[in-house]
């Protein structure tokens, strides 16, 4: 998500993947297709298609082999040092731009409309000015109408960037230009400024060819290659990445990838990045139930306890050094303006108390302490053992998990069979889908409250709410589409309105048959249930609930030559948000565009300095398993005979080096911790590096015996089998306080690049 903000500086979050139906080529880095988490079933069909019948090829970059779609000769695996995928695609960014392989005219549109006259449906900041001047106050942002006092008609929503139109070499309000200069570098009014593109070129061109594939370990010949290929199908090529290339230095590479197809005009073509499908109202205003809108709701004010989506700037911590007359850098902890969903922050900013102490904490469906790299540490166990920092520590968990056993109450929550669930399709679906997911087991937890509903985490919430008087629960809770005001008092009464607007949005849904009521049990539904909708809605929910959601047909994925389903924000080479924000412990400005950088700590410092490769020779790179889950799945019996444990994984060259051999069990020791495993040695591991699939080495979950209310359950002690290595993550000794390793710029952990050495037991 951080990468996608930084693509459409802040401006959407739109998540674009590879057409693969009608793709030519495309490059997957830290993700195979149909493999981590991307939906085996629908996207490997289509991707196998693809390179049989389509011709498609596919380039996988990632330092472990891992799987999903292997199609022979239809795809490359292409070995890579971990945490230097940026250095990879910026090579290929500097083969662009050295050989002219973009596609000019289209960077050349500063608007949509311009792009849409020349056949596109995508468009760029190209072409836009940047203030390169440090004394202009607004440095690092875009030159405005307002910098140069140039007159223009103010549009509604429209901003007044400034371009130089190609036609007559002189500066104009971009959305006047149909054609401007991508390259620009000089003065406008005495103001010294450069093109978006420019800037990226720059970036790009600091290192060369060859030095970029001395740092990724890729030769450059195959650099060059994959460059070659990616340009030679025009629009028709894609790429795709996930949480397999995430680090410390992650965030340049992210956004990198992503800018190689809109340099050739690929997103929202045929052929090209597509958008994916859209889904269906269901948690909205309208068109029956007004669910996003609660009379007297209180709202959020201030910054998040993790620190993200807020600038240190605007805190009272800044504001009161700079009253003082002090250098308001370094902050306690690192912030995140550029940060998504940091869980992992949220238990670093408890135990530090900082920005503020969070009195109660709510754990639910989430295990930072496991599926986090550098919590799992000593330091960190002992501060949230105390009630001085975190006096009341809730967790809403299905099982004693590695989280929620340091909770002081556990609330019991229902399974996937058990509860309800309303969810786009992930992956390269390009129509319209929204599954749906409803009780098919009556959950073993105990009925509690006036409804007599059973315990999970909606229940917990509604009777909480209500007892404190919380607007939007109780019997006066939302409003539908007549004004009408309907109770929130079963977990119920919220989701059959939910599954009611997706069945009046879009299409109207028809009426459950007879047949399938009868089939599928909905015939007879709990009285609640059917007094949640109205007479009139019933047969329609039930019959979205019978099908298992709300489904466009799958062969609707185009508008002539272009994408059903687009996005129609401006794509950034300059990310203005980014580069105006600052690291809060150095003061220093982030990068509004990509280029490489090392790893490092938060005040700067290098990793490779304080842990040379001398001491450490490997580097973790974890991955997605395919018979575990992040939490889930190592309490299956199947999956466990079939997938007992996980393995430290290296290279034949590599254990030949350390004088290790297959097979045999071995200590993975980092600078914060150590595990053991069991060395399989396999070609399909790059050089230098430690493959480990995540999901397995438990040390919760049932694993071992635990005393609930007197009583021993015994645990089963296969579900702790295998490595985790999260446990081995670093905390940041530059840090004044107890804060794992992090990107600076959006707060992504360490998960992978973690420093290590491997010795026999």
């Amino acid at each position: 998500m951080p990468a996608w903000q930084a693509l459409y500086d802040k401006k959407g979050q739109f998540t674009h993947r590879p057409d693969i139906n009608d793709a030519e080529f495309a490059l997957y880095q830290g993700v195979y297709p149909g493999h981590s988490g991307m939906g085996y079933q629908g996207l490997a069909r289509k991707t196998v298609k693809a390179v049989k019948s389509n011709g498609l090829k596919l380039a996988l970059v990632d330092p472990v082999m891992q799987g999903g779609t292997d199609i022979p000769g239809g795809t490359k695996w292409i070995p890579i040092k971990p945490a230097t995928d940026a250095a990879f695609v910026l090579a290929i960014m500097n083969w662009m731009f050295e050989n002219q392989k973009y596609n000019g005219d289209f960077l050349a549109c500063p608007t949509l409309e311009a792009a849409e006259k020349i056949g596109y449906k995508s468009f760029t900041n190209a072409a836009y000015l940047v203030i390169i001047d440090e004394k202009h106050p607004n440095y690092r942002k875009f030159l405005r109408a307002e910098d140069i006092k140039l007159e223009f008609e103010p549009i509604e929503g429209k901003e007044s960037f400034i371009v130089i139109d190609k036609a007559t070499n002189k500066h104009e309000i971009f959305n006047k230009v149909d054609t401007a200069d991508i390259f620009f570098e000089g003065e406008v009014e005495g103001i010294k400024v450069a093109t978006a593109l420019a800037m990226l070129k720059k970036g790009a061109n600091k290192y060369s060819i060859e030095e970029y594939a001395e740092i990724c370990g890729v030769p450059s010949s195959q650099i060059i290659d994959v460059a070659k290929e990616f340009t030679s199908h025009g629009y028709k090529v894609g790429v795709d990445t996930l949480g397999g290339t995430v680090a410390i230095n992650g965030l340049p590479f992210a956004v990198g990838l992503l800018m190689l197809p809109a340099m050739l005009g690929a997103f929202n073509m045929k052929g090209g990045m597509t958008l994916g499908g859209a889904t269906h109202k269901a948690h909205s205003d309208g068109p029956r139930y007004n669910l996003n809108t609660v009379e007297g709701s209180l709202g959020l004010k201030g910054p998040r306890i993790s620190r993200e989506q807020f600038l240190y700037e605007n805190t009272t911590e800044y504001k009161k050094k700079v009253a003082q007359g002090k250098n308001p850098y370094p902050s306690k902890l690192p912030w995140h303006p550029n940060g998504f969903n940091l869980d992992g922050h949220a238990i670093f900013s408890a135990i530090n108390k900082y920005p503020y102490q969070c009195k109660i904490l709510v754990n639910c469906a989430a295990n930072p302490i496991y599926g986090g790299p550098s919590t799992f540490n000593e330091k960190v166990l002992t501060e949230i053992k105390k009630t001085s920092n975190i006096p009341l520590f809730i967790a809403i968990d299905t099982v004693v998990g590695e989280t929620s056993a340091f909770a002081d109450y556990i609330i019991p929550d229902t399974n996937f069979n058990e509860h309800w669930a309303i969810l786009g399709a992930r992956g390269n679906h390009t129509t319209r889908i929204t599954g749906v997911r409803w009780p098919v087991v009556e959950p073993p937890t105990p009925k509690v409250g006036e409804y007599e509903q059973h315990i999970s985490m909606e229940t917990y919430m509604i009777e909480v709410a209500k007892r404190i008087g919380m607007p939007g629960f109780g019997d006066n809770a939302v409003t539908d589409s007549n004004g009408k005001v309907w109770p929130i008092n079963t977990r119920e009464d919220y989701w059959m309105k939910a599954i009611a607007n997706m069945a009046y949005d879009e299409e109207t849904t028809l009426p459950i048959t007879d047949k399938d009521a009868k089939l599928t049990g909905l015939d007879n539904i709990p009285k609640h249930w059917k007094e949640a909708v109205t007479a009139e809605e019933l047969p329609l929910v039930k019959n979205i609930m019978a099908k298992g959601g709300k489904f466009e047909p799958d062969n609707s994925y185009y508008d002539g030559d272009f994408m059903k389903y687009k996005s129609t924000a401006c794509i950034c080479f300059y990310s203005e948000n980014t580069a105006t924000t600052r690291n809060s412990i150095t003061g220093k400005y982030h990068e509004g565009s990509p280029m490489w950088l090392p790893e490092m700590f938060a005040n700067g410092d290098l990793i490779d300095e304080m842990f040379p490769e001398s001491e450490y020779p490997f580097r973790i790179c974890s991955y997605k398993p395919k018979l575990r889950g992040l939490s889930m799945m190592s309490n299956a019996p199947t999956l466990q005979n079939i997938g007992r444990t996980n393995f430290i994984e290296m290279n034949s060259l590599d254990a030949k080096e350390h004088g290790l051999t297959d097979g045999q069990e071995v200590i993975v020791e980092s600078a914060a911790n150590q595990t053991k495993g069991v060395l399989k040695v396999r070609e399909g591991v790059a050089k230098g590096t430690i493959g480990v699939c995540f999901g397995y080495g438990k040390w919760e979950y049932g694993s071992k015996d635990i005393i609930i209310d007197g009583e021993t359950v015994v645990g089963d002690s296969i579900r702790g089998e295998g490595t985790a290595t999260n446990q081995l993550g670093l905390l940041d000794p530059t840090v004044d306080g107890i804060y794992g390793l992090s990107e600076a710029t959006t707060g992504s952990p360490n998960r992978n690049s973690i420093r290590v050495k491997v010795k026999p037991v």
